[in-house]
């Protein structure tokens, strides 16, 4: 929960929301933080968002894990990481005790603090209709610090008055091993970026998805050799075209496991023919 603090004056803030630091959505999204103007006490990071198709700025290990998480939960439509608190935020006041007031401002200079959520996600429900979440990622032992929990109560109040469903999210409630997992084959989402055509894309998947189901008693990896070898490709396009099926969901396994190769074909999800190639055009449209 980040907070502009020292040479935050109400002018220079100002001037970051006409920059639009903290507006727009999807692509156009600017996150009123980012990893080259604000230091970070964690392991920044910047990826680059299947969802967005723009470069997310993350200062924690925990928040770059959320984001996998989100991006992996096809229901998501948008993530806006570092999102300000700004937009109505005088409603607050009213809504507010002196000590939790003492929050919003710097105490010595009486200039305003602006309070970051680190993440807003907006997912489609199955009836169509479009829903908002945010929520806060924390490591769990900074939630006994009672001015974290004055700001996260602030922030609570805020989203409320907002409508929209706010939640703490600490590091032992992120699934590690899931979100590396979603890490690992995160790159390998869009295959135009290591040169390979749309028509190609397909061809490849094809003929992958078919050595999958003809060899269900067969390691992954030796099915990945045969691939190579039969489609006449350099060593390891198999793994990238693997990696790229399941990053799309057209094909499954235990994600909540480490990604193994040695494992069988028989132990993927694989969806049936039509249904599979379905799904794969409409994610490459």
């Amino acid at each position: 929960m980040p907070v502009n603090k020292g040479d935050y004056t109400t002018e220079k803030i100002n001037k970051l929301i006409q920059q639009g630091y903290g507006k727009g959505e999807g692509e156009k999204y600017k996150p009123y933080i980012d990893v080259i103007r604000v230091a970070s006490k964690g392991r920044a990071s910047r990826v680059k968002g299947w969802k967005t198709n723009r470069v997310h700025h993350f200062l924690s290990d925990s928040e770059t894990r959320f984001f996998y998480l989100m991006e992996y939960d096809s229901s998501v439509i948008d993530i806006r990481e570092h999102y300000p608190l700004i937009d109505n935020v005088e409603k607050l006041y009213s809504n507010l005790d002196d000590k939790l007031i003492k929050r919003l401002f710097n105490q010595k200079s009486g200039e305003p603090f602006v309070l970051t959520t680190s993440f807003l996600i907006t997912k489609k429900a199955p009836d169509g209709s479009i829903q908002n979440y945010a929520r806060s990622i924390k490591d769990y032992r900074q939630l006994e610090q009672t001015q974290v929990i004055e700001r996260f109560e602030v922030m609570r109040r805020y989203w409320e008055l907002n409508g929209i469903d706010y939640g703490i999210i600490t590091n032992k409630e992120i699934p590690v091993t899931l979100a590396k997992n979603i890490e690992y084959i995160h790159s390998s989402f869009h295959l135009e970026e290591y040169g390979i055509s749309e028509s190609n894309q397909l061809l490849y998947a094809d003929y992958l998805l078919k050595l999958l189901r003809d060899y269900q008693g067969k390691p992954i990896k030796e099915v990945l050799s045969i691939y190579d070898n039969n489609m006449d490709l350099e060593d390891g396009m198999g793994l990238l075209i693997f990696k790229h099926l399941l990053a799309r969901q057209v094909i499954k396994i235990n994600m909540n496991r480490p990604i193994n190769i040695d494992q069988l074909c028989s132990t993927i999800n694989i969806l049936d023919y039509e249904e599979g190639l379905d799904a794969y055009i409409k994610h490459t449209d």
